[in-house]
């Protein structure tokens, strides 16, 4: 089992599920909520203990620069105050009028070098609303676009991958057609040697574009793997045309096609999942009342679309999701990754803010039916927990969150721990 454990953390680094904490700072600058959970109802007033760790002793008489405001957008107030004799000083952050995340940043010089720290605590974070809204004929749109995706034969090739495959797990490579002729998933496929069907799960990428290898660590779980980028490449090309391509024709894809709900680059993605699903339960060895999905990030916005657009997925994992409520910064308040709409002076940012309701992470969220598990931290600035609480918030279906404030984008081994143990709870293993 710790075997296991520790190999599903380095396959979650290697998909980009947990981004790698930073290296440790010679001088680590702290600011400390007087509430243990760091959340505050609104109005109420958060006061923070302020102070700068080396070498493990807090440092006296030391000067700490300090700034707070609404969260990924511009501080209100910023100062300076000076630690006592224990190493200690003390400021009082406002409540804030409506739920939601203030920041605060602090830093300290040591010998001409700055040292930063930041702490991110919430006001009422489980009533954040979001502020996209539904478009009427959401659900529609995507019922159209999936019975014409249907109709695509899936034409699928798979390539058995002896190297590396070992005497508990095969491992496949598999290209899969999937919303239009000549357009197609690939992914790399990890089967267990065991008997019968089994319980599956379709693994979504994080951003970037990358290759995908070897066995994944959840099959040596009992469980059928089927990992798959969502760009259309193959996932076994060498590193430097991944590197080529996300500096060329693919820089910047998260934004092409958006003025338009039909162009976006992301409606070939999520068909692309549909599509994956449909692959798995062809097969013969998969239970297909036992599909689970999974991903974080851009994985974890995946993850929740996927099993909001298809019904067959019975469980899923969302560590982090990106695409929560990216008309934040439109609104005056942040937004999910990538961080759209913030320059007000665009002049399709109307048609745009329009396109992404039908994208939106929150939207599709809304038409969950599937128990979840979902993940995150506080001090995450990729995948802010403003835009991840607008998408938990809306949630009926039964859910699970596994919050560990200090978390950044990334994950501690407990959070993925957990949920290992939840799936298998929910798929009776």
């Amino acid at each position: 089992m710790k075997k296991t454990l520790l190999l599903l953390a380095a396959a979650l680094l290697m998909l980009g599920y947990v981004a790698a904490q930073p290296s440790k700072q010679y001088i680590t600058v702290y600011a400390e909520p007087d509430h243990a959970d760091w959340v505050y109802a609104c109005g109420e007033k958060a006061a923070i203990t302020l102070y700068a760790v080396k070498e493990n002793v807090r440092m006296p008489l030391t000067e700490i620069e300090y700034s707070y405001g609404p969260e990924k957008l511009k501080a209100e107030k910023s100062g300076k105050v000076t630690t006592d004799k224990n190493g200690l000083a003390h400021i009082n952050i406002p409540g804030r009028k409506v739920p939601g995340f203030t920041t605060i940043n602090v830093s300290v010089t040591f010998e001409g070098k700055k040292y930063t720290g930041m702490t991110n605590i919430g006001f009422d974070p489980y009533k954040i609303a979001p502020t996209t809204s539904l478009p009427d004929d959401f659900m529609q749109f995507w019922d159209n676009a999936k019975a014409l995706a249907a109709q695509v034969p899936m034409l699928t090739r798979v390539r058995y991958a002896p190297q590396e495959s070992d005497d508990r797990v095969d491992v496949y490579y598999v290209r899969i057609q999937s919303y239009r002729v000549g357009n197609y998933v690939y992914g790399v496929l990890s089967v267990p040697k065991t008997e019968g069907r089994k319980p599956a799960i379709l693994r979504l990428p994080g951003a970037a574009v990358r290759r995908f290898s070897g066995i994944d660590p959840l099959a040596y779980e009992g469980f059928l793997v089927l990992n798959i980028g969502v760009h259309g490449i193959p996932v076994d090309q060498d590193a430097e045309i991944y590197r080529q391509l996300e500096n060329g024709s693919m820089s910047g894809y998260v934004l092409k096609g958006i003025e338009n709900r039909d162009t976006y680059y992301y409606k070939r993605s999520y068909l692309g999942c549909v599509r994956a699903v449909d692959y798995l339960c062809s097969r013969e060895d998969v239970d297909t009342d036992r599909i689970a999905c999974y991903g974080g990030s851009q994985g974890g916005m995946l993850s929740i679309v996927t099993a909001a657009l298809d019904k067959r997925i019975s469980a899923l994992f969302a560590y982090y999701p990106a695409f929560c409520d990216v008309t934040g910064y439109y609104y005056g308040r942040s937004g999910g990754w990538p961080h759209l709409f913030i320059d007000r002076s665009d002049p399709l940012i109307e048609q745009k803010v329009a396109v992404s309701k039908y994208y939106d992470v929150v939207n599709f969220a809304r038409f969950l039916t599937q128990p979840g598990f979902y993940a995150w931290g506080f001090n995450d600035i990729v995948c802010c927990p403003s835009s991840t609480f607008s998408a938990y918030n809306v949630i009926t279906a039964p859910k699970t969150l596994k919050v560990a404030r200090d978390t950044g984008h990334w994950l501690y081994p407990w959070q993925t721990e957990q949920a290992l143990q939840w799936l298998k709870s929910q798929f009776r293993m």
